[in-house]
């Protein structure tokens, strides 16, 4: 009980209990409370690490297409590994992995 008697005007403070309320009210009842605002946060570091990752993609696709378009050995090769074209003289043999069935 004596504890508790130290206590008692602090907590007839009008300017605590408010501060109190108001912290209770924006760290843990409000949407935008200071865990969802860490948790975006987080998401926003993992998304623009994502995009710099696709930016990267993106670049090796525009160096791959413009050797194609402009590199008529790379479109040859490109054409005989994708489509399994070939000339007319040529014979191609595909070996089939039987384990892979």
């Amino acid at each position: 009980m004596e504890n508790l008697k130290k206590y008692i005007p602090y907590l007839k403070n009008k300017y605590l209990i408010s501060i109190t309320v108001l912290l209770t009210l924006l760290f843990v009842i409000e949407d935008t409370n200071v865990f969802s605002l860490i948790k975006l946060k987080m998401d926003l570091s993992e998304l623009k690490e994502d995009n710099l990752e696709k930016e990267k993609a993106i670049e090796n696709i525009k160096k791959k297409t413009l050797e194609l378009t402009t590199n008529p050995e790379t479109l040859e090769k490109f054409a005989r590994e994708t489509y399994k074209m070939k000339k007319k003289d040529e014979v191609i043999y595909l070996f089939v992995d039987e384990n892979s069935k």
